[in-house]
């Protein structure tokens, strides 16, 4: 079972490019803060992942209470729960915040001139969202990633808010599909036609699930979270037979003898790295099944219990709305994709 693909399957990440940025020296701009990227970027989401693709030029990056990091062309930075952050031309700058130079435009993608007239810095701001937050793998996730592509190679670094993440790691493989990528997307950014948006958005939603694998297989290792989770021999497995059977009636003991490990060690390891006992994160899991399939399906209420595991309808109300906060018939119409059918 491949649970980053059917996590990612479930929890759909959506790819946009917003602006445009041509700033010249002196500059300085602040980042809108977590809790309000999504309210201007995309009313509804659950989860905002903002990006950089630095496409000429060169400044400095810092957020939380890590040094200034330079962010030059070709560069590309990832932050996993929205950090706030500066981007500046030198240090010492006072910040603009972007709310006050900026308005998010639906239909297009905007072109940002901000500045002094001196030297010249481009870039490529966008984001993934996603209806639907789970948290396990967005939390899992250093605050900021970054890519470089330097002399043919690829390299990743990761931070958390206040200091490196992992020491910086060159990838085994060439950087020319990477490079090849971000040449792309850069080129669509610059022109409009048909069809340009969708483009966009799949471009950003590929570079985003390749620094996921990267993360997973390069830096994830040695910190507690999801992603080692996956990798962890006994967790691991664990999880891939919840995700490929989340309906079964699961114990701890149940899961152990599938992984083959003792009960004891598999529930410290589980909560070690996943932060949760493995029942728990069961129980999140399928509300983030029941989610999605009273979104998009006409499925009973009953049916849709006993496809993420409950014994009844009324089981399965009172967990989700203990996990949701209201009933899945509430929910559901407040979020459905579907029309109802007919009652005739």
């Amino acid at each position: 079972m491949d649970v980053l693909s059917e996590v990612l399957r479930i929890v759909r990440f959506s790819g946009a490019i917003h602006f445009c940025a041509e700033f010249s020296h002196p500059w300085s701009i602040l980042s809108s803060p977590p809790e309000m990227l999504t309210a201007r970027l995309f009313p509804g989401a659950e989860a905002i992942t903002p990006f950089h693709v630095a496409t000429g030029g060169k400044c400095r990056l810092s957020w939380g209470s890590v040094d200034p990091i330079p962010f030059e062309a070709g560069d590309v930075v990832v932050f996993a729960r929205g950090s706030q952050h500066v981007l500046a031309s030198a240090d010492g700058l006072e910040p603009t915040p972007i709310k006050d130079i900026y308005r998010p435009e639906a239909d297009r993608v905007t072109v940002l001139n901000h500045g002094g007239g001196g030297e010249v810095s481009r870039f490529i701001c966008g984001f993934l969202h996603s209806d639907q937050r789970f948290g396990p793998l967005i939390e899992a996730m250093p605050a900021l990633t970054c890519i470089r592509v330097r002399e043919g190679s690829v390299w990743l670094e990761a931070y958390t808010d206040t200091g490196a993440y992992a020491a910086p790691v060159k990838l085994p493989d060439p950087s020319h599909w990477w490079q090849a990528a971000i040449d792309h997307l850069a080129r669509e950014t610059a022109r409009s036609g048909p069809g340009n948006r969708a483009v966009l958005g799949r471009l950003s939603e590929l570079l985003f699930m390749e620094v996921l694998r990267w993360q997973l297989t390069y830096i994830s290792d040695g910190h507690a979270g999801w992603l080692s989770g996956l990798n962890d021999p006994h967790v691991g497995r664990a999880l891939a037979h919840m995700h490929a059977d989340p309906a079964r009636a699961w114990t701890v003991d149940l899961l152990a003898q599938e992984v083959g490990t003792s009960r004891s060690a598999l529930a410290k390891r589980f909560v070690d790295l996943i932060g949760e006992s493995p029942i728990q994160y069961l129980a999140g899991w399928r509300m983030q099944l029941a989610r999605r399939l009273l979104r998009e399906s006409n499925a009973g209420l009953a049916d849709l219990a006993a496809r993420v595991g409950y014994e009844s309808e009324a089981a399965f109300s009172r967990a989700f709305r203990r996990a949701v906060g209201v009933p899945p018939a509430t929910w559901r119409d407040a979020n459905a994709l579907v029309p109802k059918q007919s009652e005739e």
